[in-house]
């Protein structure tokens, strides 16, 4: 179903559109916590019925601790995805948009120092710049194995699970701060089909309000033009 954009003033919000293809489920971070917390709940006992309550308790507190850290640093979108490929292989992976200060000056310049201060580790780590419809985007794909705490899983052991990412980072016009969209996924064997949606994510960004609802889902972020001070 699609959603209308809802007109915004842009002396009181940061001008950013954005619009996501369908398999994504977004999360509400600025609504009610717990009801939040009673939809994921929900949802966790319905796709692990053999957790124990001790489990999903501890699973639903972890994410919204990291929720809240997140917050912190500029989230402004997060969404799980699920998609079937062309070869019936199922990609599932999470979505995130921030938005975060930048120094103010030249948008190009500061692309590229975003590119140089990345850390070359990781493997088949690859770095760009490349255009988008909404201007030059930092691109950054690695592949890496990250540690998974067993306390979001409600279980005494921590594990470790080797994640594909890419990044896209694009500095607002004319405006101290920059989006950075990040999308991972544990489905390697996915892996060019899952670049295609990440590109596809990232060019779904706009920096000016759409003229034409598209057959997508279509939001709007709508914090405060000063998040963060």
């Amino acid at each position: 179903m699609l959603e209308d954009p809802t007109v915004t003033s842009p002396a009181e919000l940061l001008p950013m559109w954005y619009t996501l293809p369908e398999g994504f489920r977004p999360i509400e971070t600025s609504g009610d916590a717990e009801t939040r917390m009673d939809a994921n709940h929900e949802t966790l006992a319905r796709i692990y019925p053999s957790a124990t309550p001790e489990q999903l308790v501890a699973s639903v507190l972890s994410f919204e601790a990291a929720l809240s850290k997140l917050a912190d640093e500029g989230l402004v979108h997060i969404s799980p995805f699920t998609l079937c490929t062309d070869d019936g292989l199922l990609l599932t992976g999470l979505c995130q948009i921030f938005v975060v200060d930048r120094p103010p000056g030249d948008p190009n310049l500061y692309l590229r120092r975003a590119i140089e201060s990345h850390p070359d580790s990781g493997e088949n780590l690859r770095k760009a710049i490349v255009p988008l419809p909404a201007g030059l985007a930092a691109v950054v794909v690695s592949d890496a194995v990250v540690p998974v705490p067993g306390a979001f899983f409600g279980v005494p052991t921590d594990s470790a699970a080797e994640v594909l990412s890419v990044s896209f980072e694009m500095a607002f016009p004319r405006l101290p701060q920059a989006v950075l969209v990040t999308l991972s996924t544990e489905e390697l064997e996915a892996q060019e089909e899952f670049l295609e949606l990440a590109t596809v994510v990232a060019g779904g960004i706009s920096f000016t309000m759409p003229q034409q609802i598209p057959s997508t889902l279509i939001e709007e972020y709508t914090a405060p033009a000063s998040p963060f001070g």
